[in-house]
């Protein structure tokens, strides 16, 4: 396995195994009267337990939201040896489960932009291979078990799982204190972005986090914002950008709240808010939780605007 590090000089030292838990997923909607791949959605998600994976709603509404299956494959690991595993979803055997209060196409949503996704062992469709010359052969799940002893980074991927969820429930406008970091997963390789600013801020009245931007980027959607310890204190989510670069957030009756003018320049990604921390657990009642207030934020009395001075302050390096 490659890990690959785009941190600043400046960063704090980032436990990289924590990121293990971060798995390629691809979506796509199943279509037995034609092709079974019609458009193919490739994103991230986190592996909270052994059975299930949280993500961004985002990357699965278009597809499993409506009354036609969807099928999800989740990448387990690749190193030497590859397990995938394909979900079926349908409104029969439901596996994908979207927040209630999701709707895409407005920026309000992105503090409640999350989904999960169920892995039922007795049901799921099971992948083995091994790279033999540079090409994935299929493996008997026998093989790829006896070949799995020899092999410590698939073994590593595979045993990743329950990441612990920093809450921002009833959170004022408060600094995150830790570093944040974004990783991702593609092809068996983990690479991660190391924020060089410390200005991170949850915005109350938005319900999420904001800070400058440091080049995450699409195919990062539904992946985690870490602490460089590895708790996980948000989703990359997505934005809405007028022909200006301009962002603009509605209420609830659709009225702007706060504009961005050159929104571009910032990264927005979703908190765990009482809502969507609820949502999760309602499903997940395991769940590993431990309060922002607990040492990971601390509160401001600076509203939207003076955090976006704050945050254009930033001194950037790259």
């Amino acid at each position: 396995m490659v890990i690959t590090s785009f941190a600043q000089e400046n960063s704090a030292k980032v436990k990289e195994n924590a990121f293990l838990l971060q798995k390629e997923i691809e979506i796509w909607r199943t279509d037995q009267s034609a092709s079974p791949k019609v458009k193919v959605y490739s994103c991230q998600a986190v592996r909270l337990d052994a059975n299930w994976f949280l993500t961004a709603a985002h990357c699965v509404y278009n597809t499993c939201s409506g009354s036609l299956p969807c099928t999800i494959q989740i990448t387990l690991a690749e190193a030497s040896l590859r397990q995938q595993v394909r979900i079926s979803h349908s409104t029969q055997t439901p596996r994908v489960f979207i927040y209630p209060g999701f709707y895409p196409g407005q920026n309000r949503i992105s503090s409640v932009d999350v989904a999960l996704i169920r892995l039922d062992p007795s049901s799921a469709d099971y992948d083995y291979a091994a790279l033999e010359e540079g090409i994935w052969q299929s493996v008997t799940p026998e093989q790829f078990k006896k070949q799995l002893k020899l092999d410590p980074e698939t073994k590593a991927q595979l045993a990743a799982k329950g990441a612990l969820l920093v809450s921002s429930a009833n959170l004022p406008n408060s600094r995150l204190l830790p570093r944040i970091v974004v990783p991702k997963m593609q092809n068996g390789s983990l690479s991660y972005l190391v924020s060089p600013s410390l200005e991170v801020y949850f915005v109350s009245k938005l319900q999420h986090f904001i800070s400058p931007s440091f080049g995450v980027r699409r195919g990062n959607s539904g992946g985690g914002v870490f602490t460089t310890t590895g708790d996980l204190v948000g989703l990359v989510s997505s934005l809405l950008y007028a022909p200006d670069g301009s962002a603009s957030f509605q209420d609830d009756e659709g009225k702007t709240m706060l504009t961005l003018s050159n929104a571009h320049g910032y990264f927005l990604f979703t908190g765990f808010n009482s809502s969507t921390l609820n949502f999760i657990r309602n499903h997940v009642p395991n769940l590993r939780t431990v309060s922002a207030e607990g040492g990971f934020a601390t509160p401001t009395e600076k509203d939207f605007q003076s955090i976006v001075r704050s945050i254009n302050r930033t001194p950037m390096s790259f």
